[in-house]
């Protein structure tokens, strides 16, 4: 009977160990970012976007960003290759009137995560393939962002169905585009008013804005739940030998 209890009690701690460990970010969720949304002039006010700096103001200004539509999301714990005729983390856009695709060179990985909706997430292997060039964007950050570190806050825990925000910085050193700062932020909010500026260059946006998507984690495997389901027959087979 002591042999019985103790394989259930162990058990339930498996199960709860895993119901815990949901409570963060799973390391194989993908992350699906959401629609990118123009205004009249055609510019990018919100939604998932990245940015260039070419006039070397180190502000990403509204006439600077492309927006970004999800296609497979941003997939943790693999490589995402990809072209523009055979699309990964995001569908094809367009900038420069060329095409472009964002890719990965190896896996977007959990550095850290303090289980309360922060976690940093190593994106060295973020890259483009812009008019069939590849450029390398896993390093050269710019502002307050680490380097190769990409910036992420949840609303909650980062748990399955919770929303997050990614900020992340790179610098290109590649060709004649050597020393272009580049910002990538996966956005679904309104840039707050306060947050624009009319300036000589038109519309600008605070470095600081960021922006928000939907997590979506694998679910517990289906063997811990029968396992699961064995300790409730074990529990009453114990029981009936008792009785």
């Amino acid at each position: 009977m002591k042999k019985y209890n103790h394989i259930l009690f162990s058990g339930i701690l498996l199960i709860n160990a895993i119901s815990l460990a949901e409570a963060a970010l799973v390391s194989t969720a993908t992350l699906y970012f959401d629609t990118p949304v123009y205004n009249q002039d055609g510019l990018v006010t919100s939604g998932s976007n990245f940015g260039i700096d070419t006039n070397g103001n180190s502000i990403i200004e509204l006439s600077e960003r492309v927006g970004l539509t999800s296609n497979d999301g941003l997939k943790l714990g693999v490589a995402q290759p990809a072209s523009v005729a055979s699309p990964g983390i995001d569908q094809p856009w367009m900038t420069f009137g060329q095409q472009g695709i964002s890719y990965t060179t190896s896996p977007v990985t959990i550095l850290s995560d303090d289980g309360q909706g922060n976690v940093e997430l190593d994106f060295s292997g973020w890259s483009v393939n812009w008019n069939n060039i590849d450029f390398d964007f896993g390093g050269g950050a710019w502002g307050s962002n680490p380097e190769g570190v990409a910036q992420m806050t949840c609303s909650n825990d980062c748990s399955n169905g919770d929303s997050f925000s990614i900020f992340y910085t790179a610098t290109l050193n590649e060709g004649g585009f050597q020393g272009l700062k580049y910002r990538l932020g996966f956005d679904s909010n309104a840039i707050p008013l306060a947050a624009l500026s009319i300036g000589d260059t038109g519309p600008s946006e605070d470095l600081g804005v960021i922006a928000t998507g939907t997590i979506s984690a694998v679910p517990v495997p289906a063997a811990v739940w029968l396992f699961g389901s064995g300790l409730i027959g074990l529990a009453g087979f114990a029981r009936r030998n008792k009785a």
